[in-house]
């Protein structure tokens, strides 16, 4: 049995008591694209997860305007469950939210780094900095294009020293008018969107650098060092003047 309901701006959210369910009879399980994304994620990375509310242009489903967590805007309860990144876990939640986007957890531990953690830079400068970082194979790591950013995933590391400094730094850049960012700390909790089949275009993200199972997420720090390149050599004039107030 299906029920059917629309979210807040009509979209239509369907929730079922199994997948496949025939009849009061369950045939074997099948899940559908998102929530096999989601299990992916999970097998593949062993990254927190939750589902995330779906957006369309420039609109959150959650049906507030100008939503300040556009594209990072978990679905409120179910994804608590998911969050601890079991195979098991995610399946069921996505089981109640099917279409949902798959959204990354950060700040907790994950294999491959002490703290996952990510760094969000405009497109023009992520490009750049995309750029720099194939050209330095040790610390290239997994990178999501979408909503007019490049998102950096890397690893925080234990104490607060480097989430500090990258802070810092970057509030500076936040005052000259670029939207730099780290995201991960303990203040909030945070989230990154997963490209997740049926979202994609203006409603979802892409992959800019895919995730490798198994391979370390690169330092905060080193990342940060290559965002300091890509606006040294995209906006060039911005970076004198910054670094001149600072010297």
């Amino acid at each position: 049995m299906t029920d059917t309901q629309r979210g807040a701006n009509g979209r239509i959210v369907r929730s079922t008591g199994g997948w496949g369910r025939t009849d009061g009879h369950h045939a074997a399980e099948v899940p559908g694209p998102a929530a096999q994304a989601a299990i992916g994620y999970a097998e593949r990375l062993g990254w927190p997860l939750a589902p995330g509310y779906a957006v369309d242009g420039e609109i959150c489903d959650c049906g507030a305007k100008q939503c300040p967590d556009y594209g990072a805007h978990p679905v409120p309860g179910a994804w608590r469950l998911a969050s601890c990144a079991t195979p098991t876990l995610v399946r069921v939640v996505w089981r109640m939210c099917t279409e949902a986007p798959v959204l990354a957890v950060l700040g907790r531990p994950v294999p491959g780094a002490c703290r996952l953690g990510a760094v969000r830079a405009p497109a023009l400068v992520g490009v750049a900095a995309l750029e720099q970082l194939s050209k330095r194979s040790a610390m290239e790591g997994p990178a999501v294009d979408g909503h007019g950013r490049i998102t950096f995933l890397v690893d925080l590391g234990i104490g607060p020293e480097a989430l500090e400094e990258a802070e810092a730094d970057f509030a500076r850049w936040q005052r000259a008018g670029l939207d730099l960012s780290v995201l991960g700390g303990p203040e909030r909790l945070d989230y990154v969107p997963l490209p997740t089949p049926g979202h994609t275009g203006r409603a979802g993200v892409v992959w800019a650098t895919p995730p490798a199972a198994g391979r370390a997420l690169p330092p905060l720090a080193a990342v940060v060092e290559v965002i300091d390149r890509a606006v040294r050599s995209t906006y060039p004039g911005l970076w004198r003047t910054v670094h001149a107030k600072t010297a």
